[in-house]
Order: C-alpha cells, then structure tokens, then sequence
C-alpha cells in the first residue's frame, strides 16, 4: 500500500472534497476551461499554503501533488462507479464499458473517421439500443427518426467560443430564434431563388468540364475527380470567390472535423479551443469573417441574390452573418463535391450502370450539349434514384440530439431526460430490413417503382442525409438541382474509366465521414469525349460570355 506523505485527516478531507466536488458536477454542466482554471488555481493556492505552512517533512510541492491526486482519485473513482453502478439513469441500456465511462473514447472514435462502422458492429452485438457515453445512446431502429423531429440540438452543436452570437447550424439560443434564421436562409432555396441560381450553376458546370480535361493532360492523362468536383462546387459559391480554394477547402474540412469530433466531449473543446490544437477551426472561422466583411463591403454586387443578400435584407449583424458563413462555406462546396465524386466512383465502379444512366439522358435530351430543363432532371427514374443511392451508402451521418423535459419512448422503451441520443443512421441506411436485396451493393433500381424485384424492401423513411425536421437542412434543393444538372452534364459530355491499378473496394474502405467526408485514396480517371460531341464548341461559347 502507499504511504503518501501527508497527515491522514488532510487526506481524509481531500477525499471528501472529491465526493462533493462529483455531487456537484454530476446535476451542472460546466464548462472545461472554466474548469481548468479554477483546478489550476486552486492547485496554486494549495501550494502557496503548503509553502507557508509546511505539513511534513516532505517539500511543499510533494505534499501538494499528494493532496490532488487523493482528490481527483476520489473524484474520478466516484464518477466511474456510478456511472457503472445500476443506479445510473441509463444502466438498463448495453454498451462496451470504456465508452459507458468517458465520452473521451467516442471523441476519439469519432476523430478516426470510422465511427459509423465501428458502431454498426457494437448494435449487431449489443442490439438496437446501445450505450456509447455517461450519457449518450446510439438508436438502431426506424423510430429512431422521430429524434430528428421532437429533440432539440445539444451541447455537441454548441459554438466552442461560447459567445452570444447566432449560427443556423449550432445550437440555438431559442426556438423562436432558429426558426426565423432558417426563415432568411430558406429565401434562397425557393423556386425564385434556385432560378437565380441557374447561370452561375451552368456557367460553372460548363467550366468543370474544362477542367477536367486541362488538368487531365497536364497531369499523364489522368484527373483526380473529386479533387476537381471540390473546386467546381467552390467557383459556385459566390462567398467562396473572396477565398483562396485550396485554403478553404483544406481548412473547411479539417475544422469540420475537429467540431464534430471535439464536440462529443464539449468540455474538452472547452480547453482546446483556447489553445494552438484548435487552430485549424479557428482559420476557418477567420476565413468565413474575412470572406463575409468582403462581401458586405464590395461595391459591385453579385449577379444574383446569394445568401449574404438575404440575411442582410433580414437585418442579421456582421457577427452573425460571419457565424452563419461558417457553414455556408461547408455544406456549400463540401457535401456537393463528395456527392459527385461518389457518384462516378459506383458508376464507373460497375459501368453497366453508367449506361443505363447515359440512355436515359440520351433519351430525355437528343442533343448532349444542349438545354438541360430542370423540371426534366427531376422527372428522371434512374438519374434521381443514383443520387438516392449514392445519399444512402455515402451519408453515414452522426447528428445527436437531446431528449426533452420528460424523457422520450422510442419502441418502448424509455428514455431520461437530458440524455444525448443518436440515430444510428449508417446503420439503418444499410440494414437488410429496410433495403434488401443486396444493402452493402450500389444498386439504383431499388429506388424505382418495380425496385430489385417482388422482395424489394426500399426504406425512404429512414434516408438522413438532410436530417429530418426543424433543424433539417435548408439547402436541400439547391442541392438535388447541382447534383443532377453536374451528373448528367458529366456523363452526357464524357466516356469515363478508372486509372490501370485503381483499387475500387480499396478506395470505398478509405471514405472517412467526421461529419465532413474525408478520402483516403485518391480517385484518377481516364476521360475522354463521347464520340460526336464538341465541347470545344461549347468552351467557345463560355470564352465569349467571360
């Protein structure tokens, strides 16, 4: 046994601090740095004391050290019984033991970017309702949607800067208060507003196609696809023209993923946010401010309403409006861009598809480079049902939630208030239950009336790729209208294939999802021009608009 060098009754006091220090903290939240410096300063103070007025014969640094670690022993063994005890409002509820005692570990699953997968197999062992923090379930069931409808966000959403100031994305101050924001940015994605839209979205998809093919003989004969689809989606957004795009891109995912990550943990993004580690979401909200006075103070007006428009007509300040550009910037150029990537990688993946696809755009509209009627694409069986497909098998998407005054029942079972809770989505977006035959496989029919045959089961109602409810996303048309107008543009103009030596299972096993997807193999192609089609005709015509 050790002998710690301090006369037992301060020890004896020091342990019972740590017993009221976890009463305490286990009704309140607060906040980690707060935290971190009130144990700082009361570390010194200890030592300030011993220095005075020696216990022992030990040095006053020593006897310091042995009265904290007597308390954060306490404290920490207290906190890990009972959240292990059968006391705990969620001990009826299964999970890995690590998990059920730090969210730390979740932090850290979810940092890997393989979160999604990892608790697919501990639902396949635990079953539908699994434990994976103090406080937080994992829902694996079809009525687990209904989170998305009757919860609000937690403290994972909460902006780490801890300020006043409103985000449409983060956690809201009011109800009241995120419906009228939502109200501003939905201006943008009504028909009116997509049409204003139109040209900069042809005009840009035209450009990509060019670029496609620059970079493709600058580079061997071979372009990295989503590297390109990633620049596309960036000249589109009239925000982003005030940013440099390889720092916005870099800079957006790698902040994107720290949030989502930290956030599971919001009392360490506490501390973190205060320091260097955090840096990458600190430039990226640097970058949003910046690209946002820009835009506010430009003379010469965009050539159609963009979104800065719109909530400077609904009277939102300069500091909001720099909030709000944060994720405007990132779900603006990052989940469309993936999108893509994904959708060429199943089609080329398994060419029969592409075919199909090209047939069917072929058949809509005769001549390949002409006027795409948007009101067509969206009529389209196996154009819109790839996006379907693609949203399934690529949006493993993570978004807690948190019950209500009065907890929740979900297949009856019973859910505490204040408890984080989770839709398991990648899960049910692959289970055999909702899409059979065949859920790992990207198989587009299965969207379609006649589905994959008599045994088809196609789930629609658990697809989470836009979240569901009052916090759903806002830009989901905007969305759907870039998808099918670039998809169909890139397949009408381009015969494509994958470079000799390109691993297709190894490429799906390094997509990554932190929130943002992050790809670990690159992804070059072969493309070339379908026989009888001019592009250089319709770069022509670009050239004399620019």
């Amino acid at each position: 046994m050790i002998s710690l060098p301090v006369p037992n009754e301060y020890l004896g006091f020091a342990a019972a601090a740590g017993v009221a220090s976890w009463l305490y903290l286990n009704r309140r939240t607060v906040r980690g740095d707060y935290a971190f410096l009130f144990y700082s300063a009361a570390y010194l103070a200890l030592y300030a004391i011993l220095r005075a007025f020696p216990l022992a014969s030990a040095t006053p640094s020593i006897e310091a050290a042995s009265i904290a670690l007597t308390y954060f022993t306490t404290l920490a063994s207290v906190t890990v019984g009972y959240r292990l005890s059968p006391w705990h409002p969620l001990a009826s509820y299964p999970g890995p033991v690590l998990w059920r005692i730090s969210s730390v570990y979740l932090t850290y699953i979810s940092f890997m970017g393989r979160r999604h997968l990892i608790l697919d197999k501990l639902h396949a062992k635990y079953g539908p309702f699994l434990r994976i923090g103090p406080n937080t379930l994992s829902l694996n069931t079809p009525a687990a949607t209904s989170v998305y409808l009757t919860m609000e966000k937690g403290e994972a959403y909460r902006f780490p800067a801890h300020d006043d100031v409103m985000g449409i994305f983060f956690k809201p101050k009011s109800k009241e208060v995120h419906r009228e924001r939502k109200k501003l940015w939905g201006g943008m994605f009504t028909p009116n507003g997509l049409v204003q839209l139109t040209p900069a979205l042809e005009k840009r998809t035209w450009e990509l196609l060019r670029c496609i093919e620059r970079r493709q003989k600058a580079n061997g004969g071979y372009v990295n696809l989503p590297e390109a689809f990633s620049h596309w989606a960036h000249d589109f957004m009239e925000l982003m023209k005030n940013g440099d795009a390889e720092e916005l891109i870099y800079t957006g995912k790698l902040g994107t993923a720290m949030l989502d990550s930290l956030g599971q943990s919001p009392w360490v993004l506490d501390i973190l946010w205060q320091i260097p580690t955090t840096k990458d979401m600190h430039q990226l909200v640097r970058l949003a401010s910046q690209m946002t006075r820009t835009r506010v103070q430009a003379k010469e007006l965009p050539a159609f309403r963009d979104l800065i428009s719109y909530l400077m007509e609904g009277g939102v300040s300069l500091p909001e409006m720099e909030r709000d550009a944060v994720i405007g910037i990132v779900g603006g150029f990052d989940n469309p861009s993936i999108a893509m990537a994904l959708c060429c990688y199943f089609l080329v993946s398994e060419p029969h598809h592409y075919v199909k696809l090209r047939a069917e755009l072929d058949a809509a509209f005769p001549e390949p480079l002409g006027h795409l009627a948007y009101n067509t694409l969206a009529t389209l069986p196996l154009l819109n049902s790839t996006i379907h497909e693609v949203f399934r098998l690529g949006s493993p998407f993570f978004l807690p939630r948190v019950a209500g005054p009065g907890g929740a029942k979900i297949d009856g079972r019973y859910i505490p208030e204040g408890t984080i809770v989770a839709l398991a989505a990648y899960s049910q977006q692959i289970s055999p239950d909702n899409f059979y035959p065949e859920p790992m496989n990207f198989r587009p029919e299965r969207w379609q009336p006649q589905g994959l045959g008599p045994d088809t089961k196609t789930n629609k109602a658990v697809l989470a790729s836009f979240s569901f409810g009052p916090h759903s996303c806002p830009g989901k048309a905007l969305a759907w209208q870039k998808l099918r107008y670039c998809l169909s543009r890139v397949v009408l103009a381009f015969d494509m294939e994958f470079q000799p030596g390109f691993d297709v299972q190894a490429f799906r096993d390094g997509i990554l999802n932190v929130r943002t997807t992050l790809l670990e193999k690159d992804m070059f192609m072969k493309v070339s021009r379908r026989a009888g089609v001019d592009l250089d005709k319709a770069f022509a015509t670009l050239e004399s608009e620019i």
